[in-house]
């Protein structure tokens, strides 16, 4: 049984410490305010509730921006959102245009590839008809020289040609039997013009464009007979003339349109070894974008769920105020309705203490009075009962002294006289009687209202200890209310001030995160412009094939 009344009495003197600090802090902050320690505890009142109202109207206005700061914190996560909406577009339009390009470049390969073939085809061609003449010793030497081989193979057929005009000139001046021996001649002349037309008549002429007038045709009977006319042999000649000079002509424009299909295969070549590195680098870039893209949309999946998780925090800690808050003013009610109450009851207290101390004291001024009147009349009585009584005595004694003399004849007198003073003492000791329970009973009664007084002034002390301990108790409450207060103020401003540098920190990421998408939209900007470059670039290139593809058709055509 001794222990647990050390631990309570430990308890109690650790309350009173607590007690005790909470009053000197109570003190210090009242001081702190402006209030001294005398101060009336209305006044301690209203400086509380001012300073509740005023970390209530705090707590408002910190709620008010907490709710701004939140709603800015969803529009920019709704921007961000948008943002990455239209990173998302880009990135697509972006892989839709990659994958044109791509499109594209496997077609003008394909392009390039079918020109190879037409090219090597053709090369093909030329070297199987220069092995079929007998000129394989043709087939390794350039276009240039083949060319050149063929302008004087030409010549040579020129020269060929004219022979039959110095013929018909030395025919005209002869004699007609002349001319029949020598048509054997120019037939033997024309034998070796047959065998030109025949090496000409090979896939050369379809190559030149030689009519089949130009041929050499057997000498028939109506030509041996007609060799002398002049004019037949001019027409064949200028035919002939004609036929090789479309056919150099031809010959020329085909080499031409080598030379020009070679340098465009060239530049090709060049234009494909030229932007095959960029297409490389942009492919590169694409793809490096893409690797962007994706981290950043792992870092803003990541970032929404920190900024979900955040929010959702900051939501459960806002509930938690607003609950704290709540519990604090019903707290705060319930004090103040304590409060008032304890003031009314006080009052109440007061009021009735004052009316019993008028009550108590008018009474006891008049009992007082009364008994200071009946002590009075008593004295009064008595004193002069003590007159009478010494007179009677002094009468006495004279009486005595005069028959004290005479002792034998005064004790008849004498007896007479004590008969006379007891009778006077028998009439006289009934009212001194009366007047001593008077008297008593007075003091009774003064003892009595004494001891009530004294009952009552007690009931008022336990009844002011008790109104103080009740006083002491909520002035208690009030600093532990007080200091609950002030902790969950600083608590709140800490918290508040974490917010505001977490805010601080997501407005910066936000602003990052706003850069890096202004830098990617500028990189697939610069891309946009790159590819459209390179289209243009295509489509001149593919135009200027397209445009020698039709005039190798339409030479062949016109060659045929």
């Amino acid at each position: 049984m001794a222990e647990p009344d050390v631990s309570t009495e430990q308890q109690q003197q650790q309350q009173q410490m607590f007690f005790k600090e909470e009053l000197e802090q109570m003190s210090a902050w009242f001081s702190d305010k402006g209030l001294s320690q005398d101060s009336p505890k209305e006044a301690q009142l209203c400086v509380l509730w001012r300073a509740h109202q005023s970390t209530r109207i705090h707590l408002s206005c910190v709620t008010r921006d907490l709710d701004i700061q939140r709603s800015q914190h969803l529009a920019e996560m709704a921007e961000v959102h948008k943002s990455l909406e239209k990173i998302r577009i880009f990135t697509e339009h972006k892989d839709v245009l990659a994958q044109k390009t791509q499109d594209e470049n496997d077609q003008l390969k394909d392009r390039l590839q079918c020109l190879i073939s037409l090219q090597d085809a053709q090369i093909s061609e030329v070297a199987k008809m220069l092995h079929q003449q007998g000129l394989s010793e043709l087939i390794p030497s350039s276009p240039s020289e083949q060319v050149a081989y063929l302008l004087v193979e030409r010549a040579s057929l020129l020269d060929i040609n004219e022979t039959p005009d110095k013929l018909t000139a030395d025919g005209n001046t002869t004699s007609p039997l002349r001319t029949e021996t020598e048509m054997p001649n120019s037939y033997t002349h024309q034998t070796p013009h047959q065998g030109a037309p025949r090496h000409s008549q090979s896939p050369w002429k379809r190559l030149f464009g030689i009519h089949k007038a130009s041929q050499s045709k057997p000498v028939s009977a109506e030509v041996r007979y007609l060799t002398g006319q002049s004019s037949i042999l001019e027409r064949e000649r200028s035919c002939l003339e004609r036929d090789l000079e479309e056919g150099s002509r031809r010959l020329a424009m085909a080499h031409s349109e080598i030379r020009h299909l070679t340098d465009e295969l060239e530049s090709a070549h060049l234009t494909q070894r030229t932007y095959e590195p960029e297409l490389q680098a942009a492919q590169q870039q694409v793809e490096q974008l893409e690797r962007e893209v994706e981290k950043l949309k792992k870092y803003e999946i990541v970032e929404l769920l920190r900024a979900k998780e955040l929010n959702d925090r900051l939501d459960l800690e806002i509930r938690s105020l607003r609950s704290r808050v709540r519990s604090l003013d019903s707290e705060r009610k319930s004090l103040q309705h304590v409060v008032v109450c304890l003031h009314k009851e006080v009052e109440q207290l007061k009021s009735d203490l004052q009316q019993l101390q008028n009550v108590r004291g008018q009474t006891q001024a008049a009992e007082l009075e009364q008994n200071n009147t009946t002590c009075r009349t008593l004295k009064e009585k008595l004193t002069t009962q003590i007159k009478c009584l010494t007179e009677k005595d002094e009468n006495v004694v004279y009486l005595q002294s005069e028959v004290d003399l005479p002792e034998s004849a005064l004790q008849e007198p004498q007896q007479k006289v004590q008969v006379n003073q007891a009778s006077e003492k028998a009439k006289e000791c009934p009212e001194c009687q009366e007047a001593a329970r008077t008297l008593f009973s007075t003091q009774h009664e003064c003892q009595t209202l004494k001891k009530e007084i004294c009952e009552t002034l007690k009931c008022l002390d336990k009844e002011r200890s008790k109104n103080h301990e009740v006083k002491e108790k909520y002035k208690a409450k009030l600093c532990r209310a007080k200091q609950k207060l002030h902790n969950e103020t600083m608590w709140r401003d800490e918290k508040i001030k974490n917010l505001e540098r977490e805010l601080s920190l997501c407005s910066h990421s936000l602003s990052k995160q706003k850069d890096l998408v202004t830098r990617i939209t500028l990189e697939n900007e610069k891309l946009l412009v790159e590819r459209r470059r390179l289209l243009l670039q295509l489509n001149e290139e593919e135009h200027s094939k397209t445009d020698g593809r039709f005039l190798m058709n339409t030479k062949q055509e016109t060659g045929k």
